[in-house]
C-alpha cells in the first residue's frame, strides 16, 4: 500500500495562527523521529546507534515490534525503513519539509507498507490512512505548541 498526504504549516493570510521557522518544524520533526512515544502515547521506542545523520530505532506498538533505520536529511527530510526481518512488515516512510514560498511551510508524508491479507471485515488500509492523517496533523499541532513555547533553542541533526 502507498499513501501520501499534506499538512499545511504556515499560512501568512491567517493572523490567528503563529507561523513557526522551517528550523523550529525541523527540530520539531527530528524529535518526534528520535522520540516517537512523545507524540503517540501507545508507542515504546528505543534509539540506538546514533552515527552522524543516521539512526536505529525499535518501536513497540502493542504486540508488535518494528526495528527501523532512521535517515535525517537536515532542514529537509527524514527517511524511515524498517530492516528486513522475516518477523515484521515492511514499512517505509518520508517526511519532507517543503516550502513552495518563503514562510508558506508545508510537511509531505509519504507512507509504503506491506498490509496483511485482506479481511472482508476490515479494510486495514483506509484505517492505516485514516489513522496516518490525524497523527501527522497531531504532531504538526503539538510542534507548533513547542515552538510557541520557545522549547527549540538549540539546533539538531
Amino acid at each position: 500500500m502507498e499513501f501520501e498526504h499534506l499538512v499545511q504549516v504556515n499560512d501568512l493570510n491567517n493572523d490567528s495562527i503563529a507561523d513557526i521557522t522551517r528550523e523550529q518544524l525541523w527540530q520539531g520533526l527530528v524529535l518526534r523521529a528520535r522520540s516517537p512515544h512523545k507524540f503517540n502515547q501507545g508507542l515504546r521506542c528505543q534509539s540506538e546507534q546514533v552515527v552522524g545523520n543516521q539512526f536505529m530505532r525499535v518501536i513497540e506498538a502493542g504486540d508488535s515490534l518494528f526495528r527501523e533505520k532512521v535517515i535525517l536529511t537536515p532542514q529537509q527530510s527524514i527517511h524511515t525503513r524498517t530492516v528486513s526481518n522475516k518477523e515484521q512488515l515492511q514499512a517505509e516512510s518520508i517526511t519532507r519539509i517543503e516550502e513552495p514560498q518563503a514562510g508558506y511551510l508545508f510537511v509531505r508524508f509519504n507512507y509504503r507498507r506491506d498490509l496483511p491479507a485482506p479481511s472482508e471485515q476490515v479494510d486495514i488500509a483506509e484505517h492505516l490512512k485514516s489513522a496516518w492523517v490525524q497523527l501527522d496533523r497531531d504532531a504538526v499541532a503539538m510542534i507548533r505548541m513547542l515552538a510557541e513555547s520557545r522549547l527549540f533553542d538549540e539546533p539538531v541533526n
